[in-house]
Formats: C-alpha cells, sequence, structure tokens
C-alpha cells in the first residue's frame, strides 16, 4: 500500500482587535501549520483547535462572553466571507498579495504572512 503525502505549509498570522479586555489590542502572534490546500477558513480553525486544546492560554470568551473562537470573530459563516469590518493584510513569501476579502477559499501561499484587524470600520 502506497503512503499518503500530506504537504504542510507555514503561516505567521497575527490579529488585532480594540476590546475591553486588552486581551487581543496589542496583538497575538501566530506561527500555524496548515494542509498545502489551506484556506483561511482552514487557518483559523486550526488556530482554534490550538486554542481548546490549551485552554490556559485562551483569550476566550471575549466581548462580553459572546465571542467563543477565532473562527466566530473573523469568519461569517452564513455568508461564508471574512467580516466586512475586518482589515485583512494577506502577503505571500515574495509580497504576492492573497484577496482573501474576495476569495474567502484562496490557497494561502506557503511562508505567507496575514494581518488581520478585527472592527476596523
Amino acid at each position: 500500500m502506497l503512503g499518503v503525502i500530506i504537504k504542510i505549509k507555514k503561516i505567521k498570522l497575527t490579529i488585532f482587535a480594540p476590546d475591553p479586555e486588552k486581551k487581543l489590542s496589542t496583538g497575538l502572534e501566530y506561527n500555524l501549520n496548515i494542509d498545502d490546500k489551506g484556506s483561511i477558513v482552514d487557518l483559523l480553525s486550526n488556530l482554534d483547535k490550538k486554542i481548546y486544546k490549551n485552554p490556559e492560554k485562551s483569550i476566550f470568551p471575549i466581548y462580553k462572553g459572546l465571542i467563543q473562537s477565532y473562527l466566530q470573530l473573523i469568519w461569517d459563516a452564513e455568508e461564508n466571507a471574512i467580516y466586512d469590518d475586518c482589515a485583512v493584510d494577506a502577503y505571500g513569501p515574495n509580497r504576492e498579495f492573497m484577496p482573501l476579502h474576495e476569495n474567502i477559499n484562496f490557497n494561502l501561499y506557503p511562508n505567507s504572512e496575514i494581518t488581520i484587524v478585527v472592527h476596523a470600520d
């Protein structure tokens, strides 16, 4: 039987949000690994899994206990889109732009850097 080789890519994700609890206002940086075909939703999902495995490191709940995960904070599941009030700065390792607002399913570049500012309006 042939083994299946799954390629993994590394992504640097930084998230900022103005919040009364001061948990995200200075920004949190994460270095994450996802499947080679992964999108921003996959990246946020992996981050949430990582946080749930280490609840002592979790910033959640925030916003008066209403927000329980990064997916909930950034991704509109009904529209399958990043919320309009989130500013996204996403570039590959050679500064190639990744249009994540326009295409939520965009295949992230390996070694890319993504910064999300929540409630950027």
